[in-house]
């Protein structure tokens, strides 16, 4: 069963101590989790108390509103404040270890010429350890809005909408400047413009702003007026990069860069090269249908040949479980409605 958290704090910093207070155990247990992944990947070679400061350092001049909220949650969980940006830098202190970590996650936006909302669905594939360590946060803000996100306890925000129109589809890349600092934490930006962002277009700017220090692709999708509008961000160090939804509507993103600039620089089709054969099979598959809906696109997400590296990831027979990849979530958004949908596991 899916945990869905709705705040009643509006002040960040006590939104914060709120949410630490009631999933205290949950946010030490991913402070932990997280901590012994980084020490198995760099060897123990990376001082995390430091690079948490510098993640709240990065976070407190790109968005002071999720600095104190991270201050907030660590007063409430009774963490040291440093671990919890730690924690939101998760994806910026493995590709500091230079870890070789499979991509995360497939996401499908679709765009119909018709005044209809957009189509947008993602998986999102991590570790089995991490199972039971997310929940769906609804975050009412001051303008009345709310902005909701399918993340983990203790990081800020990754997946999700708001209920002014705008979503964000969230995928991590791999670049060979990657891990250079701790930047601004991808999931500290994508958060960010859910909550500050008035249309697709500010929240594209917005991300533009953003120096981080690892990759992701923040896949924008908005419904504003009747009309649908679709945005890939490709944040990297020295970017970002943009790319608009092909000639059918669509935005088909996994875990390999589509812009070319950045794509001569991408490190994943060579480790996983599973990247290219998602991002192929989602897009024939549903390219073949005309108008596809949420049922089509789970439909090609149930896909599961090739066992860890099919689009619908499952581990290999007798894999580690301590090691065991697979899809975790899968991310419907309604535009619309305003309304996340989450389920547990396999699409």
């Amino acid at each position: 069963m899916v945990t869905i958290y709705r705040s009643t704090e509006m002040e960040p910093r006590a939104r914060g101590r709120e949410f630490g207070n009631r999933f205290a155990a949950k946010v030490k247990a991913n402070v932990e989790t997280y901590g012994t992944l980084f020490t198995r990947f760099s060897g123990g070679s990376i001082d995390i108390p430091a690079a948490g400061k510098a993640a709240l350092a990065a976070t407190a001049g790109f968005a002071p509103a999720l600095h104190a909220e991270m201050l907030g949650i660590a007063e409430g969980a009774g963490v040291d404040p440093v671990l919890i940006g730690a924690l939101n830098a998760r994806t910026e202190i493995l590709a500091m270890a230079k870890a070789a970590t499979r991509g995360e996650c497939s996401a499908v936006i679709h765009l119909t010429p018709e005044l209809t909302a957009p189509v947008a669905v993602q998986t999102w594939d991590w570790y089995h350890s991490f199972d039971d360590a997310w929940l769906v946060w609804e975050i009412p803000l001051a303008d009345g809005s709310v902005t909701k996100t399918m993340t983990e306890y203790g990081i800020v925000g990754k997946a999700g909408l708001n209920t002014r129109g705008l979503g964000l589809l969230f995928t991590i890349l791999h670049h060979t400047a990657d891990g250079a600092e701790i930047g601004v934490p991808v999931h500290v930006a994508a958060r960010a413009v859910l909550d500050g962002a008035a249309n697709l277009f500010r929240a594209a700017q917005m991300l533009g702003t953003a120096k981080v220090s690892a990759s992701s692709s923040l896949n924008l999708v908005g419904f504003e007026g009747g009309v649908g509008k679709a945005m890939t961000v490709e944040m990297h160090p020295g970017g970002p990069s943009f790319v608009l939804p092909d000639a059918e509507g669509f935005i088909v993103h996994t875990n390999h860069f589509l812009a070319p600039g950045p794509a001569a620089h991408d490190t994943e089709p060579r480790a996983f090269p599973d990247t290219l054969l998602r991002r192929d099979l989602l897009r024939r598959e549903l390219g073949g249908i005309g108008r596809p809906g949420v049922e089509d696109v789970l439909a090609a997400m149930r896909r599961h040949e090739g066992f860890e590296g099919a689009v619908c990831c499952r581990p290999e027979p007798g894999e580690d479980p301590a090691t065991a990849y697979q899809t975790l979530a899968t991310v419907i958004l309604d535009l619309a409605g305003g309304e996340l949908t989450v389920l547990k596991g396999r699409p």
